[in-house]
């Protein structure tokens, strides 16, 4: 189970609120173990976990993904359908548990809509009258408006602030999955490189990187690779563009396991490095080091972000329009990111990544990411990779 139900107390408590409804598909994952598929894919559907101080919990979710919550196997038993399941069902002794659980669930063809389901889990617990923190992320207006006006009794707050506040700090579990989506992911990167050489095209790295994650049993999420000039772009979605000698590359590269993100960002250079590329990527280490150095608990975000960006301007670099680095868990980019002034406070448990880019359009771009946890002692490292220029 990904929820820190601790820590979500104290959250909650702080805050002076009686529940909260998570309602995005990471944050109804986080606390019930169940992702829904149609909700990621925007297809329409919704799913709500009611996560009230002091009752039982309850899931509201569609009939159509009763698979998924019987494979998820979550920790809340109070399950409230809503909508229909049209399939045939065989009486099989032999079927699987999981099976029999779903054609048990079938029973529950209902009409009533998830707002109606969530109605009655509130106020059958007793909640219709008090504070409920509403996670606004995965609601547009017209569902908020639609949620409000069913419980009139109740004191509606926007809780996607005290969500993000429970996430950030990690528990054990969660730090072992986001442990083992680093190491599918730079694995896999280092499959990819087995075959860079001149004329290898950026799809074909991509490719290889994509069919080792599947191998390894993730997900790919973010495959950005970039020869050449094209290493300096932001964002390079690979292309048809051949490898020649002498090109740097870079890869942004991402990949999920159990839901929960990897990432990874390398450079490497085909041929001997040049002393230019030898000196920024000084440039980009020094950075990295000095916001590990800066980061541990107590130290804010933007203190961090600071001690990075104070490296990269000695080495030239204009001060970054995008972030340092982000919090990272069941989203590859939590919040929050590595950005001036951000008073986060950095606690023990805390995930994130430091990732620092010396990008130059017409030159070539070099860059560094890496993810570590916050503990007592310092930094951990998640990641197995060196943080050197890869030459091939």
């Amino acid at each position: 189970m990904p929820l820190n139900r601790e820590r979500a107390k104290q959250v909650m408590e702080r805050a002076g609120v009686d529940a909260i409804l998570a309602a995005s598909p990471s944050n109804v994952f986080y606390v019930s173990d169940y992702y829904s598929t149609g909700m990621q894919l925007a297809c329409g559907t919704q799913g709500y976990v009611f996560l009230p101080l002091d009752a039982e919990p309850a899931l509201m979710a569609p009939l159509s993904e009763a698979d998924l919550v019987a494979e998820s196997r979550s920790w809340i038993k109070d399950v409230h359908w809503y909508g229909c399941l049209k399939v045939n069902a065989t009486k099989n002794p032999k079927a699987s548990e999981i099976t029999q659980w779903i054609i048990e669930s079938t029973k529950a063809q209902s009409e009533q809509t998830p707002c109606d389901a969530l109605v009655i889990a509130v106020t059958g617990r007793g909640y219709a009258k008090k504070t409920i923190a509403i996670d606004s992320s995965g609601l547009s207006p017209m569902r908020w408006e639609t949620l409000k006006r069913n419980l009139p009794d109740a004191k509606i707050i926007d809780g996607s602030k005290l969500l993000e506040e429970i996430r950030a700090v990690k528990t054990l579990e969660e730090v072992e999955m986001i442990k083992k989506a680093t190491e599918i992911t730079e694995k896999s990167m280092e499959d990819a490189l087995e075959i860079a050489r001149p004329g290898i095209r950026e799809i074909d790295l991509s490719q290889m990187f994509s069919y080792s994650v599947s191998e390894d049993g993730g997900r790919v999420t973010k495959d950005q690779i970039g020869f050449g000039e094209r290493s300096a772009y932001p964002n390079p979605i690979p292309t048809t563009l051949p490898l020649a000698k002498g090109d740097l590359i870079r890869m942004s590269l991402g990949a999920t396991w159990a839901h929960y993100n990897g990432e990874v960002t390398r450079t490497a250079a085909i041929g001997k490095a040049s002393p230019e590329v030898e000196k920024r990527l000084k440039t980009v280490i020094d950075a990295q080091e000095a916001a590990f150095d800066t980061a541990k608990p107590g130290s804010t975000v933007g203190a961090v972000y600071a001690a990075a960006q104070k490296e990269l301007e000695k080495g030239g670099v204009r001060e970054c329009s995008m972030s340092l680095g982000h919090f990272i868990g069941v989203d590859c980019n939590e919040r929050p990111w590595f950005t001036p002034g951000d008073k986060t406070v950095l606690e023990e448990g805390m995930v994130f990544t430091v990732d620092a880019p010396y990008l130059d359009l017409g030159w070539g771009g070099i860059q560094m990411e890496d993810t570590v946890l916050v503990t007592k002692k310092g930094l951990r490292f998640l990641n197995n990779t060196e943080r050197t220029l890869y030459l091939l």
